[in-house]
């Protein structure tokens, strides 16, 4: 008995079929993350709450900022310039992260994680920090610090008033968006260019103040002589 020519047509479609669903299964299947407590693990180390933290506290900042961050540091878009020693470390941290996939689960899982309270470690002139935000920032970063996804804008209510102020040096001094990709990075180091680190930190200081973290409590600050200041 002759069998269709039909037939074995219909059974490699169906196999194929049935191939291209366990591949894809296998690619979308959040259980394909076997070593994500691993990451988290690995990015807390610099960037949790320890007073010797060498990185910035990340709770709570906006996933799709966290995303494009990370995305920049994989491209070598920020990390390549060795005289930025702390992002060049994170250049060389971000090789633990292989896929999109982790990227993203970083970012949502740093996202969803409940602020900290941070030492206040800037202090300046609140009234005239809050006219030179208003006159400088507030255009793209909202009248309180709520940040613009669509201009490529971060919220502010996050950033520890010591990181907030390297960040805008290493703007103005050219070790951050420096690079002809980084769009909003090299925006950002065009703004900055003619403030004085006394501007820099009157306008931290108000955004801080205003809508920032909330102030830890002296008494439970943790001192101990075996830890040393921020390094960078």
């Amino acid at each position: 008995m002759r069998s269709s020519p039909v037939f074995p047509l219909f059974v490699s479609l169906l196999l194929f079929a049935l191939g291209a669903c366990k591949q894809i299964k296998t690619v979308s299947d959040p259980l394909s993350l076997d070593n994500v407590d691993e990451l988290v693990a690995g990015c807390v180390v610099c960037h949790g709450v320890q007073e010797a933290q060498r990185g910035p506290i990340l709770n709570g900042m906006d996933s799709w900022y966290l995303r494009d961050q990370m995305d920049k540091f994989r491209t070598g878009i920020r990390g390549a310039n060795p005289d930025n020693r702390s992002e060049h470390l994170m250049g060389v941290g971000i090789r633990n992260i292989k896929t999109d996939l982790e990227v993203a689960y970083l970012a949502n899982w740093f996202a969803s994680q409940p602020s900290q309270p941070a030492i206040r470690t800037i202090k300046g002139d609140l009234q005239r920090g809050e006219e030179l935000y208003q006159s400088r920032c507030a255009s793209c970063h909202g009248n309180e610090g709520q940040g613009e996804s669509h201009l490529i804008s971060p919220s502010l209510t996050h950033l520890e008033g010591w990181y907030f102020y390297q960040q805008m040096r290493k703007f103005r001094e050219g070790h951050r968006g420096y690079d002809p990709r980084d769009e909003g990075g090299r925006v950002m180091a065009a703004s900055v260019q003619n403030l004085s680190d006394s501007d820099l930190r009157d306008i931290i200081a108000y955004c801080v103040e205003s809508f920032g973290l909330e102030e830890i409590e002296k008494s439970n600050r943790i001192i101990s002589s075996e830890r040393s200041p921020k390094p960078f």
